[in-house]
């Protein structure tokens, strides 16, 4: 017997339970379709509940191989399973693949003549298919419920399950309704929900809304571990002679998100012109176009897709090494999806987030005016925007914070974590391509106005966080009662440890504050500590910014704070 977690719909609590081990059948059929001799984490439970006849949904990363989990149910002779999923590129990519393999699969889509989709139709009839794709909106056409009627469904199979929230950032409607649907077959299938994005909170809800049935609980956790992640504070001025040094130096395909169209554009003019194979990539393209940019980036040219929301989702491309978003994205989630693109081969990869204070701005200018637009009740339309607007509120903390990147990622997604710092991001480690400090930015601004170009705009950021605007000239130093504190706060917790620590941790001890790693090293006996009770914490921050500016203070290479007198052991 195997042990599964299953969600009990009348408490929305996680129960044990146990299923029959299918495990050594199911690990033979992955050996002769795929040439897989292991499941990857969370396959062999998805595989096993199928095979059970449990219904299940599993919250799985990107590139986890969540495609596997029903596909590989699919392979039973005499079986059929309909595949419900909102990205054609992805459907088409899998059917292509799976029909490489022997598999007998097809798409319904609206490229699809009806003559074509009533020789599918036929074919299923006759137990010659075993997975359909189709649309969430294909299920309540006139001819796709008639065949439905009348063609036994051993597997429904919904991809991108989160899209039911209606409020969440991927709501599509024609998902509400596919619980409805199953609930009018003739025979009820197993029902198979897939999701990257959902938080732990939202899982009851989306299984409730699909109808599952006490599905089992499938989660291998959010961590990309092969991905490093980097947020850069850059006006979109400094942006670009960062964008065209970044593609100069990373070798390997890429992509390059923007929020419009005319940037996409614009992007990939500009790369075309240093020499680099890009294309633009966003929905209003033809359909030829979009399957031919995609075929190409998988081939390998374009090197680089510069794309809207559009692209990526659902392209299976193992071997993206880097993601690059020109300006924040308006969730969490969103970010996710798209950081996700990167290294789906398990080898290292890179996520880079350039945004500033305007780019928050205008997104919640676009959220207030759109948010709930697709809801009919006013009161879903209001709990959808106060949503959107605390999405984009989580997407800010992740640039703005001096913790763990990765940290404050998995934190969103209720990911519990054992270690503080995660040693692959731009607040635990240093890497010299992702440091555009002012000086730098000026000698590129002074380099361009000699040629007779654009003037590079000098904001940026020091170190490895956003820190401020460089002035001109600096001001003098007038010091202040809290400096002495600060300064030997510094200097005794240097001593004491050997190294420095961020701001944010700093501040919180000058304040008095309480903590592990306060407590088990010995912080609260430093000088200095708990003497800024009571101050708030940007006037302490802007202390230590003077400090740092007058010499008092440094940075490490890590973006740490330490005495002016003494270097990082």
């Amino acid at each position: 017997m195997m042990d599964v977690d299953y969600l009990d719909m009348r408490t929305g609590e996680l129960c044990r339970g146990e299923l029959k081990d299918y495990s050594k059948a199911a690990l033979a059929r992955l050996d002769k379709a795929y040439g897989y001799k292991s499941f990857r984490p969370g396959q062999l439970e998805a595989v096993n509940s199928i095979l059970n006849r449990h219904d299940l949904i599993a919250v799985m990363p990107t590139g986890s191989g969540k495609s596997v989990c029903y596909q590989l149910p699919a392979l039973r002779d005499g079986s059929f399973t309909v595949v419900v999923s909102p990205l054609r590129a992805l459907m088409r990519d899998q059917v292509q693949a799976l029909q490489a393999r022997g598999v007998p699969a097809a798409l319904i889509d609206s490229g699809v003549s009806p003559k074509q989709r009533q020789s599918i139709y036929d074919m299923a009839h006759g137990g010659g298919l075993r997975i359909l794709y189709v649309a969430p909106e294909r299920l309540w056409t006139d001819d796709f419920l008639f065949f439905a009627q009348s063609t036994r469904i051993d597997l429904m199979a919904v991809d991108e399950a989160h899209c039911v929230l209606q409020w969440g950032n991927d709501f599509r409607s024609s998902y509400l309704h596919i619980g409805e649907f199953i609930a009018g077959l003739p025979s009820r299938p197993v029902v198979a929900a897939f999701t990257a994005t959902a938080t732990r909170s939202q899982v009851p809800e989306i299984a409730e809304k699909l109808g599952l049935d006490q599905p089992v609980r499938i989660g291998t956790g959010f961590d990309r571990p092969n991905i490093r992640f980097d947020a850069l504070k850059l006006k979109p001025s400094a942006r670009k002679r960062f964008i065209l040094d970044w593609v100069d130096g990373h070798e390997g395909s890429g992509i390059i998100y923007c929020n419009t169209i005319k940037d996409c554009d614009s992007w990939a003019e500009r790369l075309a012109k240093h020499g680099v194979d890009a294309a633009a990539f966003y929905a209003p393209l033809t359909d030829k176009d979009k399957a031919r940019i995609q075929d190409g980036f998988l081939a390998g040219s374009p090197r680089v897709i510069c794309a809207t929301t559009a692209f990526g989702m659902g392209v299976d491309k193992p071997d993206v090494r880097w993601v690059v978003n020109n300006g924040p994205c308006e969730s969490l989630e969103a970010f996710y999806q798209e950081a996700g693109r990167a290294g789906r081969d398990g080898q290292p990869a890179r996520s880079v987030v350039l945004w500033t204070d305007s780019d928050f701005i205008n997104w919640r200018y676009r959220l207030q005016d759109h948010a709930g637009g697709a809801l009919d009740d006013p009161e879903l339309r209001e709990r959808a925007e106060r949503a959107e607007l605390g999405r984009l509120d989580a997407m800010q903390q992740y640039c703005e914070t001096d913790e763990c990147l990765r940290r404050v990622l998995l934190d969103y997604f209720g990911e519990d974590q054992d270690r503080e710092h995660c040693d692959n991001c731009g607040n635990c480690t240093y890497v010299a391509d992702c440091d555009v400090n002012p000086q730098e930015l000026r000698r590129r601004s002074r380099s361009t106005r000699r040629r007779g170009e654009t003037k590079t705009d000098t904001g940026g950021k020091t170190g490895r966080k956003s820190g401020t605007e460089p002035e001109e000239e600096q001001q003098p130093y007038e010091s202040q009662p809290e400096d002495e504190a600060i300064v030997s706060f510094v200097a005794g917790r240097q001593k004491l440890i050997g190294r420095g620590f961020g701001d944010r941790k700093t501040i919180l001890s000058l304040q008095g504050g309480t903590g592990e790693d306060i407590d088990d090293q010995g912080l609260d006996q430093v000088d200095g500590y708990g003497e800024l009770v009571g101050m708030d914490e940007r006037t302490i921050k802007d202390r230590i910014e003077t400090l740092a500016a007058a010499g008092l203070l440094k940075r490490g290479i890590y973006h740490t704070l330490l005495d002016g007198k003494e270097t990082e052991s």
